[in-house]
């Protein structure tokens, strides 16, 4: 999706966009919501007058009810009910799930409005900051390794494990136990190579503890390691993985991670040079009216907040943060330390380019 390019039209309401890659699809599905109206090339099944059926190809505006990403099939499925459709078809009111893929053009309706929060969210996420987690599924016949990011998922590795009969006792322990140290070992470089904070080791009975117990240690380099019981391992129980809440779970894990570090990198611009720092809707209303400010951090509190006037004056600030290239974070987990940490700057803190003179 060219960032540059997505086109605000209908006062705000709708938003157009090009698909043209696997982040995209994770980007849209990360900020489309129940509600929203989603205009797109599709096909349907209609109904001939003598009795037969024929695909037709069209353009739908679906009201949506449900998303589903789908990253090994590359795809996101949008489902609801028709809200807009060529006159002569009379097909609003109707179920229909829209496919979407890179490649496509479509439009997306909002009722309240695109706000600038959620176009800083689809950027980011198109742009490829997503997060990463590594899934391993093992059991007594194979297992796989893969890579999944909110965009898509990349599988590293898959291997039968080819274990002796359980009437060689012996020497089914040992060629179990070289497997599971190799199947370790591999962990760790793919680790080591893609950068992965978060580890989910899953399969049945006693394998995924098995191998769990191989990576405790890496804990405490800073990985965090969730241990899931899947029916399967291999490619089957990273499908089971992903199907689950756990994998969201992560993710939602990493962007809390992610907001610490802005917290701590705020905070160490505080203690090494204060004069850096503006902080309230005025103090960095007036940073941004100068372009001076370089980053901004905002509580999504004061974005929803019920007051029509704070929201909206916010709202404002951030558009015209934009326009000067601004960088934006909005802090949305809901973590005691970071909610004490941005009300005390009255929910917005701003880093400056330069020093401001200050009245």
């Amino acid at each position: 999706m060219d960032v540059q390019d997505l086109r605000l039209e209908d006062n705000d309401r709708l938003l157009r966009a090009k698909v043209e890659t696997e982040e995209d699809l994770w980007a849209l599905y990360a900020t489309i919501r129940p509600g929203d109206v989603v205009f797109s090339r599709t096909s349907r099944e209609l109904r001939g007058d003598g009795g037969g059926s024929r695909r037709k190809a069209m353009t739908l505006g679906v009201r949506v009810k449900e998303l589903e990403y789908q990253p090994f099939t590359n795809r996101l499925r949008i489902r609801g009910v028709i809200e807009a459709s060529p006159k002569e078809l009379d097909l609003v009111g109707q179920h229909h799930t829209l496919s979407i893929e890179p490649g496509m053009d479509l439009a997306i309706r909002r009722e309240d409005r695109w706000r600038a929060e959620d176009l800083a969210e689809l950027r980011r996420l198109s742009e490829g900051a997503t997060y990463r987690a590594l899934v391993v599924a093992v059991d007594d016949e194979e297992y796989a390794m893969a890579l999944v990011r909110g965009s898509g998922v990349q599988e590293l590795a898959e291997k039968d494990l080819r274990l002796p009969g359980k009437d060689q006792p012996e020497e089914r322990e040992r060629v179990q136990s070289s497997a599971m140290s190799e199947i370790a070992r591999q962990v760790r470089r793919a680790i080591a190579e893609h950068g992965v904070h978060h580890l989910i080791v899953a399969g049945p009975a006693h394998w995924k503890e098995d191998l769990a117990a191989l990576l405790r240690d890496l804990e405490g380099s800073g990985v965090r390691m969730l241990v899931d019981s899947t029916s399967y391992g291999g490619i089957k129980g990273i499908y089971e993985v992903l199907r689950r809440d756990v994998v969201k779970e992560v993710l939602r894990d990493a962007i809390l991670m992610e907001e610490l570090e802005v917290m701590d990198r705020i905070n160490s611009i505080a203690a090494r040079d204060p004069d850096l720092l503006v902080y309230s809707l005025d103090g960095v209303e007036e940073a941004v009216l100068h372009g001076a400010a370089e980053e901004i951090v905002v509580d999504s509190g004061l974005i929803r907040s019920p007051d029509a006037e704070t929201s909206q004056r916010t709202l404002q600030l951030l558009d015209e943060a934009r326009r000067t290239r601004t960088k934006i974070t909005v802090l949305e987990s809901k973590h005691p330390e970071l909610r004490v940490w941005i009300s005390s700057f009255g929910g917005i803190v701003a880093v400056l380019r330069y020093r401001m003179r200050r009245e």
